[in-house]
């Protein structure tokens, strides 16, 4: 299904750039789902019958989204481009949306069902709350993931807040509280160097395109998908206890991407903005009040008791006032 969503996009693109040549004005999301509708009674686009209606829908608001955004001064949007087969651009990610209406989407006897597909057998990592909106099925280094949308009500906010905690994160720990958490950096990506040069030289010296180099290659996947899994679980362990842990929640809003410039190793495997993403959500679920520093306001150097701004380099680590 995840080849029949790029063809959807690529129809529907097409035609908005050949009608916006002809009286430069683009098709909307309604314009869209009745062209798509239109388009399944001709025999060379027979395979539209074939995907499911909901989720061709939410690529046309996909489609619509991007093209808005690429006219708005507000955001810097590149125009949308085709999408061309994972085969192509040699990745193993594929991905399509689909809304569940009259329960079309259902977890039943260990598995999903699946509109036009039928019943699939899942891992359930938790227990729904509430009911299924919308489901999002991903491939993900050989294996297919579904993340389920619910409306979940969050906690009332805390009229008295009492604890105030602020957080540093930097290479060496992943996260330094104030209120003397210390996060040391796992390291995932370092741990498992060793095993993925061995592959990655095993896969140089095969045949492309041979059933060893498929092997070799699945290998590699398997690795770097534990990998990102691990990185993950460990970014939800963190933001979870963060969350938990103090009434205010105050971090720095890094440049993240600035920083993998200079150490863009070190930085993606410590995780530094999954973990303030997760607990900007986890801190509204629990009610807390989520704060974030701008990254220009000076901080550092500055004395909590006299306000006095010291000035020193990166060198130094430690102050007395």
């Amino acid at each position: 299904f995840g080849a029949y969503a790029r063809g959807v996009w690529n129809l529907l693109l097409s035609e908005n750039m050949r009608r916006y040549r002809y009286d430069k004005t683009f098709l909307f999301y309604n314009e869209m789902a009745s062209l798509i509708k239109d388009l399944k009674m001709f025999d060379e686009f027979s395979w539209l019958k074939d995907f499911d209606s909901a989720a061709s829908q939410q690529v046309a608001r996909d489609l619509e989204t991007a093209l808005k955004n690429s006219f708005n001064k507000g955001r810097v949007q590149k125009f949308p481009t085709f999408k061309v087969s994972f085969k192509q651009k040699k990745l193993h990610d594929d991905s399509y949306r689909s809304v569940n209406t009259n329960e079309n989407i259902r977890l039943e006897n260990n598995g999903i069902t699946i509109p036009k597909i039928g019943t699939v057998k899942i891992a359930l990592h938790r227990k729904l709350k509430s009911k299924i909106k919308s489901a999002t099925f991903k491939m993900r280094h050989g294996k297919w993931y579904v993340s389920l949308t619910q409306k979940v009500e969050c906690k009332s906010k805390k009229q008295v807040l009492s604890t105030l905690v602020g957080y540093d994160i930097n290479s060496q720990y992943t996260v330094v509280g104030s209120n003397g958490l210390y996060v040391e950096n796992p390291k995932v990506f370092k741990k498992s160097s060793t095993k993925l040069k061995q592959i990655q030289v095993q896969l140089s010296r095969r045949k492309k395109g041979s059933n060893r180099w498929h092997k070799t290659k699945s290998r590699l996947n398997k690795i770097h998908g534990k990998i990102s899994s691990q990185r993950l679980a460990f970014a939800h362990e963190v933001s979870c206890s963060i969350a938990k842990s103090s009434d205010i929640i105050v971090f720095e809003d890094l440049n993240v991407k600035g920083m993998q410039q200079f150490n863009g190793q070190m930085v993606n495997d410590n995780v530094m903005g999954m973990i303030t993403e997760l607990t900007r959500y986890k801190a509204e679920l629990n009610g807390v009040v989520y704060h974030e520093i701008g990254r220009f306001v000076k901080s550092s150097g500055i004395c909590y008791g006299c306000k006095y701004e010291h000035k020193f380099d990166l060198s130094v680590r430690e102050f007395s006032c």
